[in-house]
């Protein structure tokens, strides 16, 4: 059966991935080398993901997390939001496709559901369980 019958969602192709990549590449480095210049925006302690393509490459969804916990994240996603043209005008700028995606800045709860994970496997209560179980499997 192929991926294109409805309810079901296609892998993305070669091209979105490029894409995506010089997308989060051109972010990133205007993050990073403090290219914007947005009141409230703290580009060093913000930091993209990963960025993800629809299929006609006219919409970009790049995700965000931020470093440290003195910033934050909801306020700069929303000034990222807010500004987003600036970001599209460069990434237009930067890299040549003949429609400029909208970015659209979103949460990347990633690592918070990955660190809720590790903390919850550490916790005592199953550390204690392992053990019994390693325990009754050496008997």
């Amino acid at each position: 059966m192929k991926n294109t019958e409805k309810g079901k969602s296609k892998a993305p192709s070669q091209r979105q991935l490029r894409v995506a990549e010089e997308i989060r590449h051109v972010l990133a480095k205007m993050l990073s080398q403090d290219e914007v210049f947005i009141d409230g925006l703290k580009p060093s302690f913000v930091m993209i993901t990963q960025v993800t393509i629809s299929p006609d490459l006219s919409y970009a969804t790049a995700f965000v997390e931020t470093i440290g916990e003195m910033v934050n994240l909801d306020e700069q996603i929303a000034l990222l939001n807010r500004h987003k043209g600036v970001f599209r005008y460069k990434v237009g700028k930067s890299i040549r496709l003949r429609i400029v995606p909208d970015i659209i800045f979103k949460s990347d709860n990633r690592f918070a559901a990955s660190k809720y994970i590790n903390d919850l496997l550490n916790s005592p209560q199953v550390r204690a369980d392992v053990e019994k179980e390693i325990e009754e499997e050496e008997f």
